[in-house]
């Protein structure tokens, strides 16, 4: 059973089972609080606003990195293919000596 842990987000507690340490789920909630901070950025803002605000902030950049990593990836994919290319070439070209 996963122990239970107390956290406060805006104010407001929670209780949470996880089986992640009590360092990272505090790392997360820092996070969140530091996020929701930037977001209000000394702007008074209704409490659901402010959250809705920053998950679309955040989902937007998580959405942006698994592009990012999707091109990372097909580049790769695509360098590996010229190599298997190259390689078959060159191994063709051996055989007729």
């Amino acid at each position: 059973m996963n122990p239970t842990v107390q956290i406060n987000i805006l104010g407001r507690e929670y209780s949470l089972r996880s089986q992640e340490s009590e360092a990272q789920i505090q790392r997360v909630v820092d996070f969140i609080e530091e996020r929701l901070a930037e977001t209000a950025s000394g702007k008074s803002v209704d409490t659901r606003d402010l959250t809705v605000l920053t998950l679309l902030n955040l989902a937007g950049e998580y959405l942006q990195l698994l592009g990012e990593q999707g091109r990372g990836v097909e580049c790769q994919n695509n360098r590996l293919q010229q190599l298997v290319e190259s390689l078959e070439l060159a191994i063709a070209d051996n055989t007729g000596c």
